[in-house]
């Protein structure tokens, strides 16, 4: 498997996440607008096995701009 692969699979990995939360907010009965993101991205940073895919994500991030 490419690094590529492994980008696209974080990358898919996170969205899956995120969207996975923002449903179980929803069925809390919760307000979306009101969710702390910052909070729920350093959770899913600790979440991470692999600290190298995420570092990997944001080169590519920097590369693009």
């Amino acid at each position: 498997m490419s690094s590529s692969d492994d980008l696209n699979n974080a990358i898919l990995t996170g969205i899956v996440k995120t969207l996975e939360i923002m449903k179980e907010v929803k069925e809390q009965g919760d307000d979306l607008n009101d969710v702390n993101l910052d909070e729920i991205i350093e959770m899913r940073k600790r979440d991470m096995t692999d600290r190298s895919i995420y570092h990997g994500i944001q080169r590519a991030d920097d590369n693009e701009l």
